[in-house]
């Protein structure tokens, strides 16, 4: 894991995420950048918090706090589901108004849903952070898969750095 200070819960994820297909891990990547274009990560586990009126004091995570652009998400989920598409050789995913549609979730890809949904706010985080290091530096997926580039001027590194700052 290149995230040292973290809890057994993200390691845990990690390496069921280590062990699991390259689909699983797609879905999974499409699931949680997903949360984070719909402004669905933060502090307060609220699971729609821009409904919440006048709460100055809870931490939203998205992608713009990381220094990517505010469609930065939609992009990256519009290439997600042409990968799923390949890899499944099907065309069933489609990205509409930042959400994917047209994916089939099995039990795996529940469970792997299901633990990152019980994760704290930095716990979040620092799984984000491991998952872009790894995507960025081609290590996520076990068979060679182009990757687009989350930032042309910051590395998986760079923007793990801005995530952890970003921590409580």
């Amino acid at each position: 894991m290149y995230i040292t200070n973290t809890t057994e819960n993200v390691r845990k994820l990690v390496e069921k995420l280590e062990t699991s297909s390259d689909i699983t891990k797609l879905k999974f990547l499409i699931y949680i950048f997903g949360l984070l274009n719909n402004n669905q990560i933060n502090d307060k586990d609220e699971p729609n918090p821009d409904l919440i009126e006048e709460d100055d004091s809870m931490k939203i995570f998205n992608s713009e706090v990381i220094g990517l652009s505010a469609n930065a998400c939609t992009v990256l989920l519009q290439y997600f589901a042409m990968l799923y598409n390949g890899m499944t050789d099907s065309k069933d995913a489609y990205e509409d108004n930042g959400n994917i549609l047209g994916i089939k979730y099995d039990k795996d890809d529940k469970e792997l849903a299901s633990k990152f949904e019980k994760l704290k706010f930095n716990e979040k985080l620092d799984l984000f952070s491991e998952v872009i290091i790894r995507y960025d530096n081609e290590t996520y997926f076990d068979r060679k898969t182009l990757v687009v580039s989350l930032n042309s001027e910051l590395n998986g590194f760079d923007l793990a750095k801005q995530i952890l700052g970003f921590k409580n």
